[in-house]
């Protein structure tokens, strides 16, 4: 009778820290999930690192300076950089 009752109490243990871990990946994921960008956050993204070197290069020509499309495409290279994110090393 009371090995049964051990067997018991360890299952019920068991059950408890299943549920405690899936209940802290849950919490994870979810934090994550915020942390990621979606489709519509991308799309505006793009937009607007596209106005800002269409506006650029609207400037620099308006100051006589023709801005060639390597030019064009190399800031893009560069604006894609997204500095909001560092490297914990």
């Amino acid at each position: 009778m009371e090995h049964q009752s051990l067997h018991d109490r360890l299952h019920a243990l068991g059950q408890k820290i299943h549920a405690a871990e899936e209940k802290l990946r849950e919490q994870a994921h979810h934090r994550n999930v915020s942390a990621h960008l979606t489709a519509q956050d991308l799309k505006e993204r793009y937009a607007h690192l596209q106005s800002r070197l269409d506006n650029d290069a609207a400037e620099a020509e308006a100051h006589g300076h023709h801005v060639t499309d390597l030019e064009r495409s190399f800031q893009q290279w560069i604006d894609s950089f997204d500095v909001t994110h560092v490297s914990s090393n």
